[in-house]
Parts: structure tokens; sequence; C-alpha cells
């Protein structure tokens, strides 16, 4: 899975690579086909697609849910990792694939 990196800031919008559905608005998430999964470190999962081979309480095995999504092998998808800026680091992951 490709990565890109993203600091958080009031006016970020993570838009769908592949259609441009914006996938988190103001009344929450807006998944599209493409949408493989919506995740924070801190809340869990708000959405994991039937694609995937795993449910919302999927063991992490002391993997940080950064670990867990980077290793998620599905071809031609990105994964988004948006951090919220010191001293708080945590992140939220949008991930999306190419059907």
């Amino acid at each position: 899975m490709q990565r890109v990196e993203i600091t958080d800031r009031p006016d970020l919008k993570i838009y769908c690579p592949f259609c441009g559905t914006l996938a988190i608005t103001d009344n929450g998430i807006n998944k599209c086909e493409h949408t493989l999964f919506i995740v924070a470190d801190v809340g869990g999962f708000e959405y994991i697609s039937p694609k995937l081979d795993f449910d919302a309480d999927v063991d992490l095995d002391e993997q940080t849910m950064d670990e867990f999504t980077d290793a998620i092998e599905y071809p031609d998808s990105i994964k988004f990792a948006v951090y919220q800026p010191a001293p708080s680091f945590f992140g939220g992951y949008v991930g999306f694939a190419l059907n």
C-alpha cells in the first residue's frame, strides 16, 4: 500500500484519488466504492470495506493502528495518514483502492 503523510489542519479535506468523493465531511464519513477503511488512533475503525478480510474488532497484536494499516496488502491502494500536530501526534488513516 502506498502511503501519504499529512499534518492535520482545520481546512484539510481528504478526497478519493480515484473518483474525487470527499471522504470525511462535517457530518461524518462519506465512503465511495474505492474506500477500504477509515480509522483513527482514538476510537478505532469508522468503516471497513467488505473487500478486506477483517472486522472492526481485529487484534492489533501490539501494533499501532498506523502500523496495522500500513501492513494491509491490497492491489493499487493508497493510505492517507493524517497526524495531529504536537503535543498529541494522534493520527487518522483513510485507505482507498482502485477496483
